[in-house]
């Protein structure tokens, strides 16, 4: 995978897509696979924004049947299935404890209703071939079952609990890289931090876009026949560029912010009640409270997401001192055993979403895609408007069916078929144990298995680097990321900012800060790589830095700005 912006100028396109996050990476491989020339843009890093910065839940729907939305449910099922069988090496399952306090419409004959209602709706969670892809049944435990898992809860009339399993996603940015690498493996062409600036127009006719590299400043021109707009918070302005006062007024936003805290729970994620910040009118009950998850992940706990009201212009939004201090209240408040204090978070997990309305917390619960032809009498420009990680690929579906009838290039999706890049294992578990025996004179254990986990099926292609030089097979100080996933990074993956390694193409910074040292060592091999001098170096390094909001003393204090993107925030450490 090469970024390659002089031929990305010299072809017509059937399809351009807008927008390097989950979305607009599951339109251009569903695109692809159905044989349209394709390319993607992205102003940023790929995943650089909400599409990382989420709590790794591929969802199971089970909270749509508050609502009977059945339909829903349905579809977070078979999507959360098609994620397990298509990169089985980056979705896992992990059950949750959900305790139950008294009788009645929330006790636990209602809840055992509840769950066995769920199971019967997702039959196909054990159909797998694989048995480490199933997905196990849901039940009911006992008052003394819960203690067991969960010994510092609340125990007043506490009856019991209930046990369901989500599925887990070890790596949202890895996951949304295989989408890009299966499209471009099927010849689309991509490349991050390219922005948009224009569309060209012909009539009322979307015929292309300007866009500007955004490392060399060069400006050009992509000729298209159709433009998938999947921008994220950038959607409202990139349909701005069309010139069309009234484009894209239905789209708002809302932040929703996750925090990485040290460990409240082992094996089961734990389920409690929080205040809501807001109210969910299309519940048949009302609960009077949010549940809220502490979710074990890598040693540490995940609690979220927490959703906010913010301005529907991204550029403007912040994550406070105040707005972090609020959540970890709402949270010893609901589970006190929690204790936590601010310096128990260790980073910030937060994006910016879709809301129900302007000035909303409430998060849009159904996606949109907005044909321009119909909306705004704009034709060849499609927006789509995500609202989950887990769905992204059925909502590719839909929008990619639209450009097919526009562009009439009638042909089938087949991506609920083919394996996602690294995805093609069929037994998961034997897998890793060849891979371990294979590697096994020059790997340790825990480094094979980080590798099969990241790479899936394709880590032989990221070793095959050693082969150049034997000693990229050290391991980066504190970790179990090897020298070779930052030159495999660079080369096959448009890697070109230490942010985008240590973040996005490898398990370096997915927790707290990784160290000095570790950065040290990435940065040396980048700059080796790409030319970089030592001011580079450091103002790369700070560039890391400047993303977490708590760094321990003993790696590296400093007080510290919080971003995302170009959206600020000080955050007083």
């Amino acid at each position: 995978m090469k970024r390659n912006i002089q031929a990305l100028m010299n072809q017509d396109y059937d399809l351009l897509v807008i927008g390097g996050g989950i979305n607009g990476a599951a339109c251009v491989w569903d695109a692809t696979l159905r044989g349209l020339k394709v390319a993607l843009l992205e102003r940023n890093d790929f995943g650089g924004a909400t599409s990382s910065n989420s709590s790794k839940i591929a969802h199971s729907g089970l909270r749509y049947l508050q609502h009977a939305d059945f339909k829903r449910m349905r579809e977070s099922i078979r999507e959360r299935n098609l994620l397990l069988e298509r990169a089985p090496h980056l979705v896992d399952s992990q059950p949750y404890l959900l305790p139950i306090y008294g009788h009645g419409i929330k006790g636990r004959e209602t809840m055992a209703i509840y769950i066995k209602t769920f199971d019967l709706f997702s039959p196909d969670r054990r159909w797998f071939k694989d048995p480490a892809r199933r997905i196990p049944n849901s039940y009911m435990i006992s008052k003394e079952e819960v203690l067991k898992i969960a010994p510092e809860i609340d125990t007043q009339n506490l009856t019991g609990g209930a046990v369901w399993s989500e599925g887990q996603m070890h790596n949202t940015e890895r996951l949304l890289l295989s989408y890009i690498r299966s499209a471009v493996e099927q010849g689309a062409s991509v490349a991050n931090y390219t922005e948009v600036t224009d569309f060209l127009q012909s009539g009322n006719s979307i015929t292309g876009v300007e866009a500007k590299d955004r490392l060399t400043g060069e400006t050009f021109t992509i000729k298209a026949k159709a433009v998938v707009n999947a921008s994220g918070p950038q959607i409202v302005k990139t349909l701005n560029l069309s010139g069309k006062p009234s484009i894209g007024r239905q789209v708002h936003a809302s932040k929703a912010f996750t925090l990485l805290t040290r460990p409240l729970t082992t094996e089961h994620a734990l389920t409690f009640p929080i205040k809501p910040m807001y109210e969910d009118k299309q519940a048949i009950v009302d609960k009077k409270s949010s549940l809220t998850f502490a979710i074990p992940w890598r040693g540490y706990s995940m609690i979220g997401s927490l959703h906010l009201a913010c301005d529907d212009d991204p550029a403007k939004v912040t994550i406070t001192e105040e707005e972090i201090q609020t959540y970890i209240d709402l949270i010893n408040d609901g589970y006190p055993a929690a204790r936590l204090t601010r310096e128990d978070v260790r980073h910030i997990l937060w994006g910016i979403v879709p809301a129900d309305e302007s000035g909303s917390a409430a998060p849009k619960k159904h996606y949109q895609i907005l044909d321009h032809a119909k909306e705004d009498q704009l034709e060849g420009l499609v927006s789509v408007v995500g609202v989950k990680y887990t769905t992204a690929r059925d909502v590719a579906q839909k929008a990619i069916d639209i450009v097919c009838k526009k562009l009439k290039k009638l042909s089938a999706c087949t991506t609920h078929k083919v394996p996602l890049w690294g995805g093609d294992i069929e037994f998961l578990d034997k897998f890793k144990q060849q891979a371990i025996q294979s590697e096994s004179k020059r790997l340790s254990e825990a480094v094979t298995l980080h590798l099969v986990n990241t790479y899936g099926s394709k880590y032989p292609l990221v070793l095959s680097y050693l082969d150049e030089n034997p000693e990229w097979a050290d391991v980066i100080p504190d970790s179990t990321v090897l020298k070779v996933e930052v030159i495999h990074a660079m080369r096959d993956e448009l890697a070109e900012k230490l942010t985008d390694v240590v973040f996005r193409r490898t398990d370096l910074a997915s927790l707290e800060y990784p160290g000095e040292k570790a950065l040290r060592v990435c940065a040396e091999l980048m700059a080796q790589e790409l030319g970089w001098s030592e001011s580079r170096i450091q103002s790369e390094m700070e560039e890391v830095e400047k993303a977490y909001i708590v760094i321990p003393n003993d790696k590296k204090p400093s007080p510290l700005l919080y971003r995302q993107e170009n959206y600020v925030v000080q955050a007083d450490v």
